[in-house]
C-alpha cells in the first residue's frame, strides 16, 4: 500500500470517499468540487484505487486531492470496493462521510446540502440520487451543461426529479444507492464498517450494505428530493465483464437484503482496522495503516479461483446467512449452522466478542427440525391453519377472475361453478399430458403457502420471545402488527386469545398508501409501542418505513 497524499485539512465537515480499481477515465467530480458554495476546509477528497494504478485522470485535478492512497492489490485479484469504502471510512477524518460517484456532476450546493441535512437530523443515513444520461456524443466527458444532461438522453428525468425518488413500488431497486451515500463517520464504525464478506466481490456490491444496517442500528433513511447528481454515458458503466456475487436477479446482493430482514447489523465479516476503531484499540489512522491491506486478500479474492468456484470460495470464518425461519434468522458458520432468535435484534457487541445462539446442528435441516420441536403444537397448527386459509384464497381469486372471462350470459354464481369445472379439466389435462408442469404449479403454490405459515408462526413466536422480556401483559395498543395477507390479521387475534401470544392489535397493509397513512398515523399520536413488522413486507416497503420515525420502533419478523 502506498500513501502518496495525506490530508491536511484539521477538521473537515465532509469526507468524500472516491474509488478507482484502475477503471475510471475522469475524475470529473473533483471539478465540481472546486466550484462548491461552502469554504474548501469544510470538506476532503479521498481518493482509493484499488490496484497499482497512479491514474492520470486523478493527476489532471491533484490539487483538489486530499488524500490519495493506492492499495497495489495484485492485478490477479478481483476488485473488492467494500476494502476500498473501510479504507477511505479508516482514513477520514471529517464527522461525516460520502460515498458517491467519482465521474458524476455536481452543483455548487452539492457539499452545503449534505451538511444542512446533518444539521436538521444528525441520526440519518443521506442519500442523493442521480440523473442518468444515454447520450453517446458526451463521452469523453466534455462538461456538458447540467440542462443538457437533463434533456435528450436521459432516460430517468421525470419533471425535475430522478424516477427513482418517486418510485414507491420498488424504490430499492429503482434508486442507485451507490451514486451518494452519507453517514457519521462514527456510526460507520459502530456498525463494523462495509462488509468484507467474499459475497460482496466484483459488480454485487454497494454502500447499501451499510445503508441497510445503519437503518437497523436505528438511523432513518433519508433521500433527498431535489438534490440531485448528474452522470453521462461511458463504455462499462453497467459493470460489463465483472465477477458477481449473489444477487436477486436484478443486481443487488442477496446477502444485503439478507440483513434487511434479520435485522443485522454487524458485517459478516468486520475489516481489522475499523474493528480496532470501534473498540478503542486505535485512536487514529495512523495506528491502522499496516492494517487497511490483509495479506490473505490477494489469494481469497483471485479472479481464477472465484470464476472456476464461486461462493464456495470462503475463509473458514465467513459467515452464511440462510434466511428467516419460524421466528429465528439462521446462519452456518465453518461446518455448523446456528439459529438466533428475531426478537433479539443485532444492537449490542458481547463485552467477550462471542454471539449468542439458541439451537446449532450440523445443518439447515436439523436446526430447522429443532426449532420446530421448541413450538407448541397448537402454535404449529394455527400455522398450518393459515396456510390452507391462503390456498383456499389463492382458489377464490382464481376462479373469480376466470369466472368474469366466460361471456356466456349467465348467474355469477354459475359463472364460478362452470369456471372450476373448466379449472379442474385444465388439471386433469395438465396431469396426462405434462405432469412435470402441474408439479411444478403445485409447488410455487404450496410455496407461496408455506411462506404464509412461516409469517405466521414467525409472528408468533417473536411476540412470544417479546412477552418474555417484559411484562407478563403487555396492553394491546402498545403492540401493533402489520400484514399484508387477510388471513394474517384475522389469525392473529385468535392466537391472542388463546393467549398463545401477547395482546395486540393486527392492521392489513394492502399497498404503500395504506401503510404510509399508518406510520403518518402513528407520528401524529407520539406512538410509544412496539411495531410488528413481517420481513417480506418490511423488505418490499424498506425505504418508505426507514424513512419514518416509526422505524426506530419497527422490529422485523
Amino acid at each position: 500500500m502506498r500513501l502518496l497524499k495525506n490530508s491536511t485539512r484539521q477538521r473537515p465537515k465532509v469526507s468524500l470517499i472516491l474509488l478507482d480499481w484502475s477503471v475510471r477515465e475522469s475524475f470529473h467530480l473533483l471539478h465540481y468540487l472546486k466550484q462548491q458554495t461552502v469554504p474548501r476546509d469544510d470538506f476532503e477528497a479521498i481518493v482509493i484505487e484499488f490496484y497499482s494504478r497512479v491514474s492520470d485522470a486523478v493527476l489532471k485535478f491533484e490539487d483538489e486531492v486530499d488524500t490519495w492512497v493506492v492499495l497495489d492489490m495484485p492485478a490477479s485479484c478481483c476488485h473488492h470496493k467494500h476494502l476500498m469504502y473501510n479504507a477511505g471510512i479508516a482514513l477520514a477524518r471529517g464527522n461525516i462521510v460520502m460515498i458517491g460517484d467519482s465521474d458524476a456532476m455536481a452543483k455548487s450546493t452539492f457539499i452545503a446540502t449534505i451538511l444542512k441535512n446533518f444539521a436538521a437530523d444528525a441520526d440519518i443515513v443521506y442519500h442523493m440520487d442521480e440523473f442518468r444520461n444515454m447520450r453517446r456524443d458526451l463521452y469523453p466527458f466534455n462538461y456538458p451543461s447540467f440542462e443538457a444532461v437533463l434533456g435528450e438522453g436521459c432516460f430517468n428525468n421525470a419533471g425535475g426529479r430522478t424516477t427513482g425518488v418517486l418510485n414507491k413500488q420498488d424504490p430499492i431497486h429503482a434508486r442507485n444507492y451507490g451514486a451518494c451515500m452519507c453517514a457519521r463517520r462514527a456510526d460507520l464504525i459502530a456498525i463494523g464498517g462495509a462488509d468484507m464478506h467474499i459475497d460482496y466481490a466484483g459488480h454485487i456490491c454497494g454502500p447499501y450494505d451499510m445503508t441497510f444496517r445503519l437503518t437497523n442500528f436505528g438511523r432513518r433513511e433519508v433521500w433527498d428530493m431535489d438534490e440531485f447528481l448528474y452522470h453521462t454515458w461511458h463504455p462499462g458503466q453497467a459493470g460489463a465483464d465483472n465477477y458477481m456475487g449473489p444477487h436477486d436477479g436484478r443486481h443487488m446482493s442477496t446477502t444485503a437484503l439478507e440483513a434487511i430482514t434479520s435485522r443485522r447489523i454487524r458485517p459478516l465479516l468486520e475489516h481489522e482496522a475499523i474493528r480496532l476503531l470501534r473498540t478503542g484499540a486505535a485512536r487514529s489512522a495512523t495506528d491502522i495503516l499496516d492494517k487497511l491491506v490483509d495479506p490473505r486478500y490477494a489469494a481469497a479474492w483471485n479472479t481464477l479461483e472465484l470464476e472456476q468456484n464461486g461462493a464456495l470460495r470462503r475463509w473458514s470464518d465467513y459467515r452464511v446467512p440462510l434466511g428467516v425461519y419460524n421466528g429465528y434468522r439462521l446462519e452456518a458458520e465453518v461446518d455448523r449452522v446456528f439459529a438466533y432468535p428475531i426478537n433479539q435484534p443485532d444492537t449490542q457487541w458481547p463485552q467477550d466478542g462471542k454471539r449468542r445462539w439458541v439451537f446449532e446442528g450440523g445443518d439447515a435441516a436439523e436446526v430447522k427440525a429443532r426449532i420446530d420441536r421448541s413450538i407448541p403444537l397448537s402454535l404449529m397448527l394455527f400455522g398450518r391453519f393459515a396456510a390452507t386459509l391462503k390456498l383456499l384464497a389463492r382458489a377464490g381469486q382464481s376462479l373469480s377472475y376466470r369466472s368474469q372471462r366466460i361471456s356466456v350470459p349467465l348467474g355469477r354464481r354459475t359463472k364460478i361453478v362452470l369456471a372450476g369445472i373448466l379449472a379442474l379439466r385444465t388439471v386433469l389435462a395438465l396431469l396426462v399430458r405434462e405432469p412435470r408442469r402441474l408439479v411444478g404449479r403445485s409447488r410455487r403454490v404450496l410455496f407461496e403457502a408455506g411462506s404464509s405459515s412461516g409469517s405466521l408462526v414467525t409472528l408468533a413466536v417473536t411476540l412470544r420471545g417479546l412477552a418474555g422480556q417484559g411484562k407478563a401483559q403487555i396492553p394491546a395498543s402498545e403492540t401493533l402488527v402489520l400484514a399484508e395477507d387477510a388471513q394474517t390479521v384475522f389469525l392473529l387475534p385468535w392466537l391472542a386469545r388463546l393467549r398463545l401470544v401477547p395482546r395486540l392489535e393486527a392492521r392489513r397493509i394492502a399497498g404503500v398508501t395504506d401503510l404510509e397513512r399508518c406510520l403518518q398515523e402513528l407520528e401524529r399520536q407520539h406512538w410509544s409501542g412496539r411495531l410488528i413488522v413481517p420481513g417480506l413486507l418490511y423488505t418490499r416497503f424498506h425505504t418508505t418505513i426507514a424513512a419514518s420515525l416509526m422505524s426506530r420502533q419497527a422490529i422485523i419478523a
